[in-house]
């Protein structure tokens, strides 16, 4: 037999109502920070805001994550612009037909997608330049 007493009401809250208290709550920490922190915490959220659409995730191979690092490092320049411009290069070199993804293709079981993109393991080593 169980006793009443040793038992305890789980609260159950809808995801949406759990969100908003939550919401509630850290507006009312909000509020009772002093008015230069309130200031710069909207500053702050309203730079994360523009740059959203800007932002993208992609999964990429631990080696070519490091490969952009360390190039982005030598050259002091960001990361995401040395992306940004090997993206470009290869959209027109794809675009000008020197790019033939039907060489890496082969069939996806995914309902997604009808082809997977089979890479290789390994990335070819760098280039050494020429300064």
């Amino acid at each position: 037999m169980v006793k009443t007493s040793s038992l305890q009401r789980r609260q159950i809250l809808d995801p949406v109502v759990a969100d908003m208290l939550t919401n509630l709550e850290q507006r009312q920490v909000d509020l009772s920070l002093p008015r230069r922190e309130r200031q710069k915490k909207s500053r702050e959220a309203a730079k994360i805001r523009a740059r959203r659409e800007q932002r993208v995730t992609y999964d990429l191979p631990p080696i070519l994550r490091q490969r952009i690092k360390d190039l982005a490092e030598s050259e002091g320049v960001p990361a995401s612009q040395v992306v940004t411009l090997a993206l470009m290069r290869f959209l027109n070199e794809y675009a000008e037909g020197k790019v033939d993804l039907a060489l890496f293709k082969q069939p996806s079981r995914s309902p997604r997608y009808d082809w997977n993109l089979n890479l290789p393991e390994d990335l070819p080593p760098p280039n050494p330049r020429n300064r």
